[in-house]
């Protein structure tokens, strides 16, 4: 038998054992309690669901050893980047408005010519799950992983860099944040 995943198909479970191990002549007033006391929790269920925020992102190890991540709403790049730092990747994560980028420099870039390829691996575009892989085995020790991100409405652009040492707060200025990149 599958145990329950939620609080209130737990808590239903509870009652129901309740309700069966009750007096025939207490079980119709019982029976009227358990029935109010599951409408309550079922309907608080319902409204910690609505007000609930989804998650902006989702993190996980695979058995690759790198880290992917699946960014669902560009809007807790902090959170992001804590997430990324229990995984053991030091990261930098920005979100910018479309034609904003972080000023420059913030820090100590590794050069491009010199990035390691296989840091990031990313999925086909137009798959159904869209995410990229971070191989943290390929960042040094004391550097950062540097993803910034400019937000339009339904398009992103983004830049991921490798940074030795710490990496400067973002100062949004006009920019780019992939100026070399293609369009």
């Amino acid at each position: 038998m599958a145990t329950p995943d939620t609080f209130e198909e737990r808590l239903l479970g509870e009652l129901k054992q309740v309700v069966a191990s009750a007096q025939p002549a207490a079980r119709k007033s019982r029976l009227v309690w358990v029935s109010a006391a599951a409408v309550v929790v079922a309907g608080a269920g319902i409204s910690y669901a609505a007000l609930k925020p989804s998650p902006a992102y989702a993190v996980e190890r695979d058995p690759d050893g790198s880290v992917r991540v699946s960014i669902h709403d560009y809007r807790d790049p902090e959170g992001l980047q804590r997430r990324l730092a229990a995984f053991g990747v030091r990261a930098a994560v920005n979100y910018l408005p479309a034609g904003m980028a972080c000023r420059e420099p913030r820090a100590d870039y590794v050069p491009p010519d010199q990035m390691p390829l296989a840091l990031v691996d990313w999925s086909t575009l137009g798959t159904e799950q869209h995410y990229f892989k971070v191989f943290p085995q390929y960042i040094g020790p004391g550097q950062t992983f540097v993803y910034t991100v400019q937000v339009a409405k339904h398009r992103q652009r983004s830049a991921i860099r490798l940074a030795n040492g710490p990496v400067a707060p973002c100062t949004p200025v006009p920019g780019d944040v992939a100026p070399n990149a293609p369009r």
